[in-house]
């Protein structure tokens, strides 16, 4: 017994092949629905894009400004004197207006310190200013011979 449906000698299929062939395998094409894209369209990429851009620029703008009013100290030299005195001296930016505290600390071979002293700068003389930048020479008393000295930190006082 065979299952193969026979072929006119022309080729062409014989009169009610399609109608086995639609009960065996199932009549026609069907058209599947596709479901509908889940996520935005290309409109929303766009503006979540455009959102997400602005959302960072105004990031880096917030951490440049906010870094642009915070004072600066860079070690300039400093010299020993003795076993019990340093000179630090270092350049300070800062904005006019500000007054800052700078700790100024020495230290010795085994980077203990052996000296520290905070200072005070409020306005300084237009004369003694390049730009916002001013220099400064601290002198520290230490309780031992120091190997370096310079400014550990700087912070704007408050009032």
């Amino acid at each position: 017994m065979s299952s193969a449906i026979p072929q006119p000698p022309g080729g062409s299929p014989a009169p009610g092949t399609d109608r086995v062939l639609a009960q065996r395998y199932g009549g026609g094409h069907r058209r599947v629905n596709r479901p509908r894209r889940r996520g935005p369209s290309t409109r929303g990429w766009i503006v979540i894009a455009a959102a997400a851009t602005l959302l960072a620029s105004l990031f880096v703008v917030w951490i440049v400004w906010g870094n642009s009013q915070r004072p600066v100290a860079k070690d300039v030299s400093f010299q020993i004197t003795d076993a019990g005195h340093v000179y630090a001296d270092f350049d300070l930016t800062k904005d006019p207006d500000q007054t800052v505290t700078c700790a100024v600390q020495a230290l010795n071979e085994q980077y203990a310190v052996v000296g520290w002293r905070e200072v005070t700068v409020g306005h300084v003389a237009d004369e003694e200013l390049n730009g916002r930048t001013s220099t400064h020479r601290v002198t520290l008393r230490t309780t031992g011979i120091a190997t370096t000295a310079g400014v550990d930190t700087c912070w704007e006082d408050a009032g």
